[in-house]
């Protein structure tokens, strides 16, 4: 039964013996013949590595001392051409050093002749064939395992890539918005000051004309000189505003593109950064409240406070109120008192959104989740925020939501990110 099992298992197995005993050689092609391995004879060295090279076998039995070239040489090369090729030296030389130079140029076994037992040999070739195959199943495996690597090195370069564009078309759609958002607010003090000096024009224009003529009375350039005080304070003022805006916006702006510190007010900031995103909040009938104590100063980077309350802002909109017309939501900013030395800022961020389940909370900071996927959501904005609190505030972020009726945002920052 063994001997059916061992002819299945071996039908294709090529075995090379080079030995220039005649009997030897017959004797052992006679015994694995009867196990169904397909021997093959060499007599000298010579023809040995001639026949190696043309018939390919799986394993080699090779003598030490044969004519021509010995076995010590016909190993060497033999492993110098094929290195994971078992060989196996059957030799009835006794001499420790050829035993010990045979196992370091590369042999598998040493197997002294006459082989009393032919089971010792058919034993030694079986090992030394499964461990053969344990060798090239290795070698596939690493093969396979490095070219998955590269994929993976390459998909993953490729992924950093697609995430840094993405990361700056955020910003440069943040930067949009505020674009948007102040050019908004700058029509209004803009027109009222271009309809006033419309006005004013007109006014000069009649004063003028009256006074060519001769006509003019002193009631009319009374009421001219207050209208012109009038309406150049309304000028004034509508510009100096329009100003304001445009200061602010320049400073927002160059901070969403710039990573610089800088010392400013919290309040103040958060309230222009809040002013450039009013057209899209009040569109949307959406309405933000902030708390800030006036005096709450850092020494930080402004263009991270932007973008986090930008993507806060706009995630809320988009996702929290996507189905609801009055939303709202609250920032309360202030600081706490971690111990007698130490201070965090906290900025509590929450909104009366469609709120989001434990599973998708668990998961809003990871890069590329959204639930709007296919319909214009990158997935980036909530990791952005994430990655300026945590890497560029060196801060804390923990997200908290309830179904269909909230979702808060909890930041800390600590006092070493707050001041100089």
């Amino acid at each position: 039964m063994n001997k059916i099992r061992a002819i299945d298992k071996k039908k294709t197995t090529k075995v090379l013996v080079i030995d220039d005993e005649a009997y030897i050689r017959e004797s052992i092609k006679g015994f694995l013949e009867d196990y169904s391995y397909d021997v093959i004879e060499a007599e000298n060295g010579i023809k040995g590595l001639e026949l190696f090279d043309f018939e390919l076998p799986n394993i080699v039995l090779c003598d030490l001392r044969m004519p021509e070239i010995d076995g010590l040489e016909v190993l060497s090369k033999i492993v110098k051409k094929s290195p994971d090729i078992p060989i196996i030296i059957v030799s009835g030389v006794g001499n420790i050093s050829d035993t010990v130079q045979a196992l370091r140029i590369g042999a598998w076994d040493y197997i002294i002749k006459p082989v009393q037992d032919m089971t010792v040999l058919l034993h030694s070739i079986e090992k030394s064939l499964e461990r053969a195959s344990l060798i090239r199943e290795k070698e596939l495996y690493r093969k396979d395992l490095e070219e998955v690597n590269s994929r993976l090195k390459n998909s993953l370069n490729t992924l950093e890539k697609t995430k840094d564009k993405l990361v700056r078309s955020e910003k440069m759609a943040a930067l949009g918005g505020l674009v948007a958002g102040v050019a908004h607010e700058i029509n209004n003090p803009v027109g009222i000051a271009i309809t006033a000096a419309s006005f004013l024009k007109d006014k000069t224009s009649y004063i003028k004309e009256i006074y060519e003529s001769g006509s003019l009375k002193k009631s009319d350039l009374e009421s001219y000189l207050q209208n012109m005080d009038e309406v150049s304070q309304s000028i004034i003022i509508n510009m100096d505003r329009a100003a304001t805006l445009i200061k602010s916006f320049k400073q927002v702006a160059v901070d969403q593109t710039v990573e610089e510190r800088r010392k400013f007010n919290l309040k103040q900031y958060f309230q222009d950064i809040l002013l450039s995103l009013k057209p899209t909040y009040l569109n949307k009938g959406c309405v933000i409240t902030l708390e800030c104590a006036d005096n709450i100063e850092t020494f930080s980077y402004p263009g991270a406070y932007s973008q986090i309350i930008s993507n806060l802002v706009m995630n809320s909109i988009i996702h929290g109120f996507k189905e609801k017309i009055d939303g709202q939501i609250t920032i309360n900013i202030s600081l706490l008192d971690v111990d007698k030395v130490n201070q965090e800022l906290i900025i509590h961020y929450s909104d009366n959104g469609s709120g989001m389940t434990q599973e998708q909370a668990n998961k809003v900071f990871d890069p590329f989740f959204t639930t709007m996927r296919g319909q214009g959501g990158t997935g980036l904005g909530m990791s952005i925020v994430f990655n300026l609190v945590t890497q560029t505030l060196g801060g804390t972020i923990e997200c908290k939501s309830v179904p269909n009726t909230k979702t808060e945002f909890i930041i800390k920052i600590p006092k070493s990110s707050l001041f100089d």
